[in-house]
């Protein structure tokens, strides 16, 4: 029993995509302690991302179950069978749920809600704009509130320069680049869509270094202000 407790408990935290929402804990930590988080506020930083985060990979996976299957990409939980659509349900209802909560203790109610808004856009993502031309949208509204959410964590007192928006707005839509490459030869010849497919990866590539390039630009503009 206890082994089946360790294997379920392995196969829900590898559903949450796991290494991009370690990394988007690590980024909203670091971020947070940047402007001066310290101990329990940097704690509920923590908490508030991991429940946002967890709930937007399970619900991309799930929404995304039927297709993983036809294909065979058995690296994910629910297609090589150690996690099925009702284990991951009620994890779905507990991570959205303690998202409010802990959004609002982190970051105040203006920051609070900016996270909330951000994982609500995941989540149309997932469930609606990921196969359309409009898949970059959810990723720039979603990275656009992170550094509000990041500043206020701090205090409500503060907040992101314009710039730093802009930056975190294209490394958003970078973000949905690089995870769309891997699999848009397979996505373009099953007709699933989305704005990385029509691009197609010339083009996709050439934005990602386009937007690097403001990215630079603007952390410039920010040194020498």
């Amino acid at each position: 029993m206890m082994k089946q407790g360790r294997s379920l408990l392995v196969s829900l935290a590898l559903a949450t995509h796991l290494p991009q929402a370690l990394a988007m804990i690590c980024l909203a930590t670091l971020g947070s302690w940047f402007y001066g988080q310290r101990g329990l506020g940097l704690l509920g930083v923590v908490l508030a991302v991991t429940c946002g985060q967890a709930s937007v990979g399970w619900v991309n996976d799930l929404k995304d179950s039927k297709i993983d299957t036809k294909f065979q990409r058995k690296h994910k939980p629910l297609v090589g069978r150690s996690l099925t659509p009702d284990q991951i349900k009620l994890p779905i209802a507990i991570a959205l749920t303690l998202t409010i909560p802990f959004s609002f203790l982190a970051a105040g109610w203006f920051g609070g809600l900016a996270h909330i808004v951000a994982v609500l856009s995941a989540q149309v993502y997932n469930l609606y704009l990921a196969r359309t031309n409009w898949s970059w949208l959810p990723y720039a509204v979603a990275f656009s509130l992170l550094p509000l959410f990041i500043a206020q964590s701090s205090s409500t007192a503060v907040f992101p320069s314009w710039q730093i928006v802009a930056i975190s707005i294209c490394v958003g839509v970078i973000a949905h680049i690089f995870n769309a490459l891997p699999d848009i030869d397979l996505d373009k010849r099953s007709n699933l869509g989305g704005a990385i497919v029509a691009l197609g990866k010339a083009r996709a590539f050439t934005l990602a270094a386009v937007l690097s390039a403001v990215i630079l630009a603007l952390l410039a503009q920010l040194l020498v202000s």
